[in-house]
């Protein structure tokens, strides 16, 4: 059986970057990929029936479409979450009271089911680097291996739609963010809908199964009651994976009842029970036959362990009884703070074998993710193996470790956004008004905002790195202003949204200052 660990998806919600001032062409690629593919990140490791829509609205800025690249998506760092774990969120902006949602006319479920059925089809090539699945016995395969090659997939397939259909982001970013998201949400959990289909078509007769994408073969291995699980396993893999070789029909069917699964039991309950509207969220391309075969008597069917109403149920459990978690023994901060004050030191040294920047135009985006993904687990595993050399039990649930490896990626991925957006509030408030009585000297600006005086945050790089690497002050004030910043704008509206809480509920309890609390609550989206 395989097994994916995503992490909790209220870490990943994006900056917009719909206002701020313009930058240099490398900023503009990094901010770009984290906006344009929040979408791809959220729905890939959604887990649960818990989907909610966020605008995270902090000011900032557009990207002129000269400056754009094409798509990129993130890997997804593994701090133990399993199914069920995740608070799950996406991009879509929220309708106010006044407001209805935009109704997207084109249909994006043909470039989906086209997507995921190119996915079914790689997976069975099984070409080198390009990982679909782990078995329990595989060592060399780790599961952000998993998610980067699903990432893959999803990218080359929204850039082949968006030159077929000659789209432009400008105009279509919401529908490609779907699409994308989609085919990456369904390929993360290939397993465990896969599953899914399979014990729903055991009743069913071998002529009908065909229409679901599914093979009599792998009934048959999984009905044979063998004892060696994962031999088990490969076999099914093998069989399937040896029928979508050549058959294109089956690999489309398989498709259509994957994404029809999704859309029914995973992505619809949650996104409906919040009020959030996206583009296709019906499963509409199903006949109706098929249709209440798969979905509509999914309760019915022998074998179903999880049905959509199961999952609701769950869902709205985990709602109600929310009120319950009890808050951590001592505060996830200080070890945050500590990550991200590191990161700002390794970063300066740009390092290319291990970048947290861009730092050339032949450097990708998931080169720096996957970094700051490893900085973030090796952090961890350094606190965690301190604790054991000293045979003191374990300081955090395993659900705080995870939401503080979490934010610390939560943070560095969108940091250049984090520090500009920072930058941009006080360099426009009273702060940094020399006619304000409110301003702060610049000789100040280190240690009190963690922010370097003199424009040099806008200039030159090189400078502020050095800072950076010589001043712990200005550094420690730094992070925890980032830290901040995603709490209040990021991570607390996405938590509240969902109706769920982080173990210490996002609360920003290490800035006393007002003026700043206040300046960094999350603005309206114009």
């Amino acid at each position: 059986k395989t097994s994916l660990h995503p992490l909790p998806l209220s870490r990943f919600l994006s900056l917009d970057t719909s206002s701020m001032p313009a930058r240099s062409d490398t900023t503009k690629t990094m901010t770009f990929h984290q906006r344009l593919i929040c979408c791809i990140i959220l729905f890939s490791l959604a887990l649960g029936c818990s989907c909610f829509s966020i605008d995270a609205s902090l000011h900032s800025r557009k990207n002129s479409a000269s400056h754009r690249r094409t798509f990129d998506v993130a890997t997804s760092p593994l701090w133990g979450a399993t199914a069920g774990e995740s608070n799950v969120a996406t991009d879509t902006i929220l309708p106010t009271d006044n407001q209805t949602p935009t109704q997207k006319q084109r249909d994006l479920h043909p470039p989906t089911i086209d997507a995921i059925s190119k996915g079914l089809l790689m997976r069975a090539q099984n070409l080198p680097n390009m990982h679909f699945r782990i078995f329990e016995d595989d060592e060399n395969i780790e599961p952000w291996e998993v998610t980067l090659t699903c990432g893959k997939v999803a990218q080359q397939s929204v850039e082949e739609w968006q030159r077929e259909e000659q789209l432009t982001l400008e105009e279509h970013e919401d529908e490609m963010q779907v699409v994308a998201g989609r085919v990456m949400a369904v390929l993360t959990r290939l397993e465990e809908l896969e599953e899914d289909l399979l014990k729903r078509c055991y009743e069913m007769s071998e002529e009908v199964i065909f229409d679901f994408g599914a093979l009599p073969k792998e009934l048959q291995i999984l009905q044979s009651g063998s004892e060696d699980v994962v031999k088990q396993m490969r076999d099914v893999a093998a069989a399937i994976d040896a029928a979508c070789l050549f058959d294109e029909q089956l690999r489309y069917n398989r498709a259509k009842s994957l994404l029809a699964m999704f859309l029914h039991e995973i992505e619809g309950p949650g996104l409906r029970r919040n009020g959030v509207i996206l583009p296709c969220m019906d499963v509409d391309f199903l006949s109706e036959e098929i249709c209440d075969a798969l979905l509509g008597g999914a309760s019915d069917v022998s074998g179903v362990e999880k049905s959509m109403e199961d999952n609701v149920e769950k869902s709205v459990e985990n709602v109600e009884t929310v009120e319950e978690k009890a808050s951590p023994s001592q505060s996830l901060h200080p070890i945050t703070i500590d990550a991200i004050e590191e990161a700002f030191r390794f970063r300066a040294q740009n390092v290319t074998t291990s970048p947290l920047r861009l730092l050339d135009s032949n450097m990708e985006w998931f080169e720096v993710q996957y970094s700051i993904m490893k900085f973030a687990d090796r952090f961890l595993e350094k606190y965690t193996k301190g604790s054991k050399k000293k045979n003191e039990e374990p300081t955090w649930t395993e659900e705080e470790l995870q939401t503080i490896g979490g934010r610390i990626v939560g943070v560095l991925v969108r940091l250049d956004d984090l520090e500009w957006e920072w930058n941009h509030r006080v360099s426009t408030s009273t702060l940094g008004q020399p006619e304000s009585s409110d301003m702060i000297p610049y000789n100040q600006w280190k240690s009190i905002l963690g922010l370097h005086p003199d424009n040099v945050e806008q200039r030159c790089t090189k400078t502020l790195d050095m800072a950076l690497l010589e001043e712990k002050d200005f550094a420690r004030a730094r992070a925890e202003r980032m830290l901040a910043l995603f709490l209040l704008c990021v991570e607390g509206p996405a938590m509240k949204a969902s109706g769920n809480r982080s173990p210490d509920d996002s609360e920003v309890d290490f800035i006393q200052d007002s003026t700043q609390l206040n300046l960094m609550m999350p603005k309206l989206k114009e």
